[in-house]
């Protein structure tokens, strides 16, 4: 791979172009090598691949619609992938500073620093994961931004803005599409680890993320996503059975519940519902788009 690796970005939309055009716009950058890849999921004229931009026929949730631009931007010999969220932004010098670290061959994928819009405090420096317990939590959530500097290794990333390389993309594979939205970004990243890599977060790369806008925080769907694919993630990554599996289980359930009662997005009975829902579905084997 030479030192000026050609990037690759993919910018998911779903009904937001100018949301998708504003973050296409923030990776654009004159001095690196860089396609953008805005991927249209689920637009309702043919499907048809044109310049920079991908229609797809059918909404194929997160994990179709970047699979199907990095399928396109791996044809275009790109070295570098960035997947990018249509409300997420980056910031200056992001892009560059993703793809310089991201040269170490020993690393599968690199993320920034994200940051929430509304407040500018600290969105994910990276995600914990204990598959042993199933606890999944974003690194650093809330707290103030700072001014670190080099890398920080963890356990996996926000799939909101994250670079992957093309060894470990060749290798690791696909996301997984079964999920269709929420956790296979989680999943890649165990996956990237067990066949050898490293993840790390690049302290003095940042990124803005508006959070939820795509699916929208009223909308139960959210939670229901995100009780489902915990318990399919874990389950998935490391199976446990009788006593250990249902404990395991109990504990992501009361998780799920205790957040969604928690916010203030989603009516208390309708985000309940949602999680049981999504529970259920998980224990039923049934993924893909919701059913609510």
């Amino acid at each position: 791979m030479s030192q000026r690796p050609r990037i690759g970005v993919v910018v998911l939309d779903f009904g937001r172009p100018a949301d998708a055009e504003r973050a296409a716009l923030s990776a654009r950058d004159p001095r690196l090598d860089v396609r953008v890849l805005i991927v249209e999921n689920g637009g309702t004229a043919p499907p048809r691949a044109n310049g920079d931009r991908l229609r797809l026929p059918e909404n194929r949730g997160f994990a179709g619609g970047m699979n199907a631009g990095l399928e396109h931007l791996r044809a275009d010999g790109c070295d570098h992938f960035l997947l990018l969220n249509d409300d997420a932004v980056l910031e200056p010098e992001c892009l560059d500073r993703l793809s310089n670290a991201l040269l170490d061959p020993r690393l599968a994928a690199v993320g920034p620093v994200i940051l929430r819009e509304a407040d500018g405090r600290v969105e994910s420096r990276g995600v914990s994961v204990e598959l042993g317990s199933g606890q999944v939590r974003l690194e650093g959530h809330g707290a103030a931004a700072d001014d670190r500097a080099g890398l920080q290794p963890v356990d996996a990333l926000s799939g909101a803005v994250l670079m992957l390389s093309r060894p470990a993309l060749d290798r690791v594979g696909p996301f997984d599409e079964a999920y269709f939205f929420s956790f296979e970004d989680v999943d890649w990243c165990v996956r990237a680890q067990r066949a050898g890599f490293g993840l790390a977060v690049v302290q003095d790369a940042r990124a803005r993320h508006e959070g939820s806008a795509t699916i929208g925080r009223a909308s139960p769907d959210r939670l229901y996503y995100a009780a489902r694919n915990h318990v399919r993630c874990v389950e998935k990554l490391e199976p446990r059975y009788g006593i250990g599996g249902w404990w395991r289980r109990s504990l992501i359930l009361a998780r799920n519940l205790t957040f969604a009662l928690r916010q203030s997005d989603v009516g208390r009975a309708q985000a309940g519902r949602a999680v049981l829902a999504g529970y259920r579905d998980a224990r039923r084997g049934r993924y893909g788009p919701a059913r609510l």
